[in-house]
């Protein structure tokens, strides 16, 4: 296997301070490059020690990502820390004071099912998840941070704010827009609601990389494969965040059991980036299923880097097993 670089999303942190140095230390035994841990979760709650959202109970008398970081810089590897940016589920300070914040989808509904969004349209939305950001760049020994679930829904938001927003922007109602080609209602302009939509989640993603440029660290970004489908679905438009310098590094989330699938896709990203001018650094994001043997695994890994692919991002660390890295270190 050709040398390259090797990094892995972490959903969930383990629940004492020598299985998160042991973590490390097995990433860094398999030379990996970088760890991205999540610590805000999908569900609202705070996977460290933050003044803004919620702290999970098992972390209230100590801080995994500190442990993380200080064992990771002990042994060479950088450290992002990843915020799911627009999901507030269960655990939700924001959604529990605030539950006119969510997102209110219409016909066209969210494929996570029962995901919960905030409105990234909501300038509240945007203060608090920023004021997540900015901890995380203030007390932390880390390289950087991590934007995830930095868009819309797939589908429609139909709160008071996008459907106000919408109707002096077009004088149109939202209700009525659609974005289904053939479908038989009044036609609108829809580059229209996209670059509305982009311009707020690209807005946010600018907003970010001026606070990780003030702290003096890095920024990266797990990112649709689909452009230009993500334009319309969740508001995407990574490849314009690279043409303006907003990302130190893009890893597009080519999630396929399909290596022929998944290296087209990393094909496609490439040339997305290379027509863009930036020069941001770019990673595959990969899957590691579960019941994938480890030499199908290193199959797929050889056939993404045959596209030319700098490296790779492993979604996710708990899958990987002993053999896995073993082979990923030689």
């Amino acid at each position: 296997m050709k040398k390259f670089k090797k990094a892995t999303w972490h959903h969930f942190l383990p629940y004492t301070p020598e299985e998160v140095r042991n973590t490390v230390r097995r990433l860094a035994d398999a030379g990996f490059d970088m760890i991205i841990p999540c610590v805000k979760q999908a569900t609202g709650i705070a996977d460290f020690q933050s003044k803004i959202a919620p702290v999970r109970e098992e972390f209230k008398s100590w801080d995994p990502l500190m442990v993380l970081a200080e064992e990771a810089n002990r042994h060479n590897i950088a450290v992002h820390a990843w915020s799911c940016v627009a999901p507030e589920g269960k655990d939700s300070r924001l959604l529990a004071e605030h539950p006119e914040y969510e997102t209110i989808e219409g016909p066209e509904k969210n494929r996570y099912g029962n995901l919960r969004l905030a409105c990234l349209n909501r300038p509240e939305v945007r203060d608090y998840q920023a004021a997540i950001y900015q901890e995380l760049l203030e007390n932390y020994p880390i390289d950087g941070v991590h934007l995830d679930y930095v868009r819309f829904g797939r589908g429609f938001c139909y709160c008071d704010i996008c459907r106000a927003d919408y109707k002096r922007l077009t004088g149109q109602e939202l209700l009525e827009l659609s974005t289904v080609d053939f479908n038989p209602n009044p036609a609108q302009d829809l580059d229209v609601w996209i670059n509305w939509r982009t311009d707020v989640i690209t807005g946010f993603a600018r907003r970010i990389r001026t606070a990780a440029n003030q702290a003096g660290k890095k920024l990266s970004a797990a990112v649709f494969h689909d452009y230009p489908n993500c334009l319309v679905n969740v508001g995407q438009d990574w490849p314009s965040w690279v043409a303006e310098g907003l990302l130190d590094y893009a890893f597009p989330m080519n999630y396929s059991r399909s290596t022929k699938v998944a290296a087209a896709w990393v094909r496609h990203n490439m040339s997305l980036v290379r027509a863009s001018g930036g020069k941001c650094r770019l990673w595959a994001g990969i899957l590691r299923p579960a019941g994938m043997t480890t030499e199908r695994f290193c199959d797929h890994v050889d056939g993404i880097l045959d596209t030319g692919i700098e490296g790779v991002v492993v979604f996710q660390y708990p899958f990987l097993t002993d053999a896995d890295l073993k082979a990923l270190s030689q």
